[in-house]
């Protein structure tokens, strides 16, 4: 694949109505011409410019009104939930307002600070007993392919601190099985970076691929649905991921908060800065490559782990290795080649 190719990010089409339409997508247009994937803000604004077809038809620009018929267009809403809904309405104001037309800018303060969710860091235990069931999976009439998909993609999450959307969006020519690395596509404020894998992963993507392959030769996502033709949904893995925790977790109390699938990213990241940190290695050194490996675009974003770091010291001395041997099952030399 050359430079082009992972250059072009595919981003989904919306139709906009509103007499705002064509300001709509020209900002969508400059986002996109300047590398953002922007298909989760794209389809807020076709809901915006849903709201303006059916409650201020005549409108050209974005008015205090309109901003207060769209804070209250989803009554009860999660405080973060409201906040991904204003953020695309509050950069098209300011796009709008930078071309000269008079328009309300949306304050910053609405809404309110997002609320910040705490993290869970897995504990061995934890991380031992859910891939004990994940390697254990039985046919499911609904989902047939779960037992070859499920012990892969969470393996991603865990080992690779992927989250839930780049590994779902993963297509075949994005695994990299000679140079061994994935091409994660459309991450959060990149068009792409590389995630490179260790050789027992390898193995286990290559006789994942196998598998799938001859069930679905003509599926084009690595991890795709049942009929092949489509990438596998978040829907699905949540499920999954609920009910295997079920069983994983039904004799370990919960310590901390709940359990959730991007925790295992978490984990991932504080396990890694903790044994650096265990190893004396320099973190204000590895601070920029690490960041660039999560796909955070901001230092701020991995400051975060900094954080956790110190809490979970005690809980991580050599945790990586212990559980990672673990989790990674033996290959044979033949899987190997």
């Amino acid at each position: 694949m050359d430079w082009n190719q992972i250059m072009d990010v595919k981003i989904r089409s919306y139709q906009y109505h509103s007499k705002m339409s064509q300001l709509i997508q020209s900002f969508i247009n400059q986002k996109c011409n300047s590398g953002y994937p922007y298909n989760s803000s794209a389809q807020i604004l076709s809901c915006f410019d849903k709201m303006l077809v059916d409650n201020f038809p005549e409108a050209t620009t974005i008015t205090p009104e309109i901003i207060n018929a769209w804070v209250n267009y989803k009554p009860n809403e999660h405080q973060n939930s409201l906040l991904r809904r204003i953020s695309p309405i509050r950069q098209l104001s300011k796009y709008i307002s930078g071309l000269g037309i008079d328009c309300f800018v949306v304050p910053g303060h609405i809404p309110q600070k997002q609320i910040k969710y705490e993290a869970h860091i897995y504990t061995k235990e934890e991380l031992i007993s859910f891939f004990k069931i994940v390697d254990n999976l039985s046919d499911s009439k609904g989902s047939p392919y779960k037992k070859y998909v499920a012990p892969v993609i969470f393996r991603l999450y865990y080992l690779c601190g992927m989250r839930l959307s780049e590994a779902i969006n993963l297509k075949l020519e994005d695994v990299n099985f000679n140079a061994g690395y994935l091409l994660v596509q459309e991450a959060k404020g990149w068009k792409e970076r590389k995630v490179y894998l260790s050789d027992e992963l390898i193995s286990m993507l290559k006789e994942y691929n196998q598998i799938i392959s001859f069930l679905l030769p003509e599926r084009k996502y690595f991890f795709p649905t049942n009929t092949g033709d489509k990438k596998i949904g978040k829907a699905t893995i949540d499920n999954w991921f609920r009910e295997i925790s079920v069983i994983a977790f039904k004799d370990i109390p919960l310590v901390g908060n709940k359990r959730r699938i991007h925790d295992f990213r978490h984990t991932f990241a504080t396990e890694r800065l903790s044994r650096w940190v265990e190893d004396g290695i320099d973190i204000n050194q590895m601070y920029p490559f690490f960041s660039r490996y999560l796909g955070h675009t901001h230092y701020a974003d991995t400051d975060y782990y900094i954080q956790l770091v110190p809490a979970f010291y005690s809980t991580f001395n050599s945790l990586m290795t212990d559980t990672n041997n673990t989790v990674l099952p033996e290959v044979s030399d033949d899987d190997k080649e």
